[in-house]
């Protein structure tokens, strides 16, 4: 759904719902006791600790995402469904809570849709998740939803309050007003810089060094190029890889170049700080100009991919899984981009870099948006602390605490299959987590004790990383799964832990009123910009047209709009 459309659902949304909300049962009820609630101690355990159960059940109401159930057709699960799963019964046993659904729809735009159909009937979940800042701000200046604060304090774990606290307030904050927190928000981890990715096996081929500055690139992409070491034939080596859609600005986005317009402190499509306390828009700054000279020179001398702004996101893997092409930029996570190589090509050895780095050895990104969707609770739902108790069970407990082993197969096997099956479709999760725990990974597999490893998760990775390690020192063919995922989670984490690495934060990832209308259009001449500079229909003076146009165009306007965003906060 665009922008536009889903706006107007939603402004419609809330003028059907307030004409009705007088007729409502709920009626915007504050949340009430009830006298066994008050008066018995069991009672006042469950609604003021984590992980204590409630003496009777309570249901709840949840807006939820669909489950892939037919994929279990087979299994000893094939008779799970929305309200009786893995999930759904770990949720029944430690803290006796049973979902019923008020609606279900596949991720992304229908579940969009479902939330905004639920806001006009004025039937509300008791717990749902919504799936942008501007759907809870219309929530709570409209009094539909139920303040968390307390129950946050009371029943949010210790752990879950720590994950938090790893974002220095950059997450929670976001879920509150006039000092109250009105929702749960999800997180986003960091994505880290982006990272080189390089053929290892061409580069000792051709006796070349380790990359560091922007040099060592460009003379690594020359003789990649230039010497053919995949064998590919004169000519037909293709130079880095580059997204033609997204070519910069999204955090953690593959084949992105963001790593050269950083060194010329460019931060295209983000709304960063001016110095001032001021937001600007990255993508229209002075620091850009060189940045698009310097890609626009590479392109010219072949060492960019002469082709990339016509190929699709299939020709992008294939060129590097195939062995057309030995560099791309990505992130951490990259070695899965490639893991097909290993079987076209066991002996294609794909190595991780952080770089180019600046002259004192740094590199620097830009954060990504610290969070997207929140978890609500229907104001007057009696036990708003659910929604919080059911988070820490999920994101801590569940996670990090439960030992029974036939527990943590049934959800092993609930991954295996891909199947969900949480009534909460959110993520909680430490913003270094990527990292965070690359020492003691290292330890176990060293040592093969694995009983420092702090989540399930990591334990279960253990067993993986082991096996891959084991087949390769043996000369056995390795997994490439596990090649995929040793080289992410543990030497590419070690990688960036070791770098160093500045961060700028910026501070504006909303909307505004006019960005609905002018947004798109300001898109597509952003990108026709970049498209043609890049490849040399415009030349980079060209790009002083291009902010001139960007705003009259709306730019300005929007510029305006964001800064009073934030000065309301």
């Amino acid at each position: 759904m665009s922008k536009l459309r889903k706006s107007s659902f939603i402004a419609l949304a809330f003028l059907l719902v307030l004409a009705t909300v007088g007729c409502s049962k709920t009626d915007n009820a504050p949340a009430e006791e009830s006298a066994i609630d008050m008066n018995d101690p069991a009672w006042k355990e469950a609604k003021t600790t984590p992980f204590a159960p409630y003496p009777e059940t309570v249901t709840y109401s949840v807006g939820q995402t669909a489950g892939n159930y037919t994929s279990l057709k087979g299994t000893p699960y094939e008779s799970d469904n929305a309200i009786n799963n893995v999930w759904t019964r770990y949720l029944k046993n430690k803290l006796n809570v049973q979902n019923e659904i008020s609606f279900e729809a596949n991720d992304g735009t229908d579940y969009q849709q479902k939330v905004s159909m639920a806001i006009v009937s004025g039937e509300i979940p008791d717990i749902m998740v919504v799936p942008d800042r501007e759907t809870l701000v219309q929530l709570y200046e409209n009094d539909l939803i139920e303040d968390l604060t307390s129950a946050y304090e009371n029943t949010a774990s210790d752990r879950i309050k720590e994950i938090y606290d790893s974002y220095d307030g950059r997450v929670l904050d976001t879920a509150k007003f006039d000092d109250k927190l009105m929702a749960l928000p999800t997180t986003e981890i960091s994505h880290g810089p982006g990272i080189l990715w390089l053929r290892k096996d061409w580069m000792e081929k051709l006796e070349l060094s380790e990359p560091k500055t922007m040099e060592d690139i460009e003379h690594i992409l020359t003789q990649f190029v230039e010497k053919d070491p995949g064998g590919n034939g004169a000519g037909k080596t293709i130079g880095l890889v580059v997204d033609n859609e997204q070519p910069v600005g999204i955090s953690g986005g593959q084949y992105e170049i963001n790593n050269i317009f950083a060194l010329y402190g460019a931060f295209p499509k983000q709304w960063i700080d001016d110095g001032s306390g001021k937001a600007v828009y990255g993508s229209i700054q002075p620091e850009m100009k060189p940045a698009l000279a310097k890609v626009a020179d590479m392109y010219k001398k072949g060492l960019i991919d002469r082709q990339f702004a016509v190929r699709t996101g299939d020709d992008r893997k294939a060129l590097l899984t195939s062995g057309k092409s030995g560099s791309f930029l990505d992130n951490w996570w990259g070695s899965w981009t490639v893991a097909d190589s290993l079987k076209l090509n066991p002996d294609a050895e794909w190595v991780p870099y952080v770089a180019p780095q600046s002259e004192d050895g740094s590199v620097t990104m830009f954060t990504g948006k610290p969070t997207s969707s929140y978890l609500v609770v229907r104001k007057g739902f009696s036990h708003p602390e659910a929604a919080i108790k059911i988070a820490s069970l999920q994101f801590d407990f569940q996670r990090y605490q439960e030992k029974d082993e036939t527990t943590l197969k049934e959800f092993e096997d609930y991954s295996t299959y891909s199947v969900g099956g949480s009534p909460l479709a959110v993520n909680i999760d430490y913003y270094d987590a990527f990292y965070r725990n690359v020492g003691s990974m290292e330890d176990a597999l060293t040592t093969g004790d694995d009983s420092k490893l702090t989540s399930n998760s990591d334990k279960a990775a253990y067993k993986a990383y082991k096996k891959y390690l084991e087949d390769s020192k043996n000369g056995n063919a390795v997994d490439s799964n596990g090649w995929a995922g040793y080289t992410s989670n543990i030497a590419t984490a070690k990688l960036v832990q070791n770098s160093n690495i500045k961060e700028v934060n910026p501070i504006f990832f909303g909307s505004t009123k006019s960005m609905s209308l002018k947004w798109p259009t300001l898109m597509k001449m952003e990108l026709e910009m970049y498209l043609k500079i890049i490849t040399g229909e415009q030349t980079p003076d060209d790009f002083d047209k291009f902010v001139d146009s960007w705003k009259k165009t709306g730019g300005d306007l929007i510029t305006e709009e964001v800064n009073e965003a934030i000065a309301s906060k």
